[in-house]
């Protein structure tokens, strides 16, 4: 797709489907259930707090800023040659989103895990081919490389929440390990890839994420019994802030 209007008219029409589709799984609500609701059903101790969920809004406001630079920048050959290259990807994740809301609403918690993970592998695909392309000014930056790498971000965070739910809806053992634990394990896993592709790409704002998510988490379980968790959430948002700190430094040293 080399056309730089079509591009970016399948990009408009895919975002603003998605934007409808979540806004109606809580106006209408889909199936009599708001999304929140359909959460409280599984209510595993991976699940942060409420104001977490905000992040979304941020996400959709980056992608909305996504879509005006591409119409912007039609004549720009060099940036319509990245946007064709993630476009597919970026429709694929679009229908994929909207995917996982009607399974989710329809209690189809296992079928949500798959589309989680291809959505997931839909946002790797184009966060991996954003970096084959040097951002090229602020703009590009923020309009370009920000948003997938909050997104993808917030996926990891999601795909793993998504995850332990299936696993909760199908009464899981845990292998003798408390649900406790398993939080822990979880959020260590969050926060090492982390830790990795902020190192290994310099993207300090997807540390910064899953510092929101572990936040979330903490806030969630604080003044409550689950210490070990409240802890462990410390402990990794601590080191996540010490790798963002360290990602800051290196972007600025260039």
């Amino acid at each position: 797709m080399k056309n730089p209007v079509l591009n970016s008219t399948i990009n408009t029409l895919a975002l603003a489907g998605v934007l409808t589709v979540n806004a109606l799984a809580n106006i209408l609500p889909i199936n009599a259930l708001n999304t929140g609701q359909v959460s409280a059903l599984y209510p595993t101790l991976f699940t942060p707090a409420g104001i977490t969920f905000s992040i979304w809004s941020i996400i959709y406001l980056l992608l909305l800023g996504f879509i005006g630079f591409q119409w912007l920048q039609l004549k720009n050959e060099r940036v319509q040659s990245i946007i064709t290259s993630i476009t597919p990807a970026f429709l694929v994740s679009c229908i994929l989103n909207m995917a996982w809301i009607f399974a989710w609403h329809y209690l189809m918690v296992g079928t949500s895990v798959i589309i989680m993970l291809a959505l997931l592998t839909s946002l790797i695909t184009l966060f991996l081919t954003l970096q084959k392309h040097k951002s090229s000014g602020f703009a590009e930056r923020t309009f370009l490389h920000l948003p997938f790498t909050i997104y993808l971000a917030w996926i990891c965070v999601a795909t793993i929440a998504n995850l332990s739910i299936a696993l909760y809806s199908i009464q899981w053992k845990g292998l003798g390990l408390t649900d406790a634990g398993w939080t822990v394990i979880m959020m260590t896993v969050a926060a090492s890839l982390a830790g990795y592709i902020t190192i290994r790409f310099l993207k300090p704002a997807f540390a910064l994420v899953v510092i929101w998510a572990l936040t979330g988490i903490y806030l969630r379980w604080n003044n409550s019994p689950e210490n070990l968790i409240t802890y462990a959430a410390i402990i990794l948002i601590i080191l996540l802030a010490t790798i963002t700190t360290f990602s800051v430094r290196q972007i600025m040293k260039r």
